[in-house]
């Protein structure tokens, strides 16, 4: 069900959804988003603040979907699994995406549940992933 690690970003298809998620550093979204304004602050979990950002298609028509409800769940090894968040609506070069600040260990990979909930399906799209921190490389 996992994927393997990604460093930065990966693409995946499920449903008739194509998801497309990247995992950047907190700070490089507050260049041009006020995380306080986005997400409520820096998560008060501790650790390495980051960003999951998400952007979803519909796999037939290529259409971007930006009116529907993401929730993500992240897991790390060895800490209880976080309660869910929801990744809110974010304009990034005048298109919709989802984002979400989490506060997590250096100790990776990271296991992100991603749970996207169409208007018109009554079931949830459910996506798994593994990630690296993006500075693992400084490691």
């Amino acid at each position: 069900m996992w994927s393997t690690p990604s460093a930065a970003q990966q693409r995946f298809d499920r449903s008739g959804v194509v998801l497309y998620w990247g995992l950047v550093p907190a700070a490089v979204v507050a260049h041009t988003h006020d995380v306080e304004e986005l997400h409520g602050g820096v998560p008060k979990a501790g650790g390495e603040v980051h960003q999951l950002v998400v952007a979803l298609f519909d796999m037939a028509t290529g259409r971007r979907i930006d009116d529907t409800v993401v929730r993500t769940q992240v897991s790390e090894i060895g800490i209880p699994d976080a309660a869910p968040k929801y990744l809110a609506p974010m304009k990034i070069n005048e298109q919709v995406s989802y984002g979400q600040a989490f506060g997590m260990d250096k100790e990776d990979p990271y296991r992100f549940k991603v749970r996207v909930r169409l208007a018109q399906r009554q079931e949830d799209i459910e996506f798994a992933f593994s990630a690296w921190s993006p500075d693992r490389a400084e490691r």
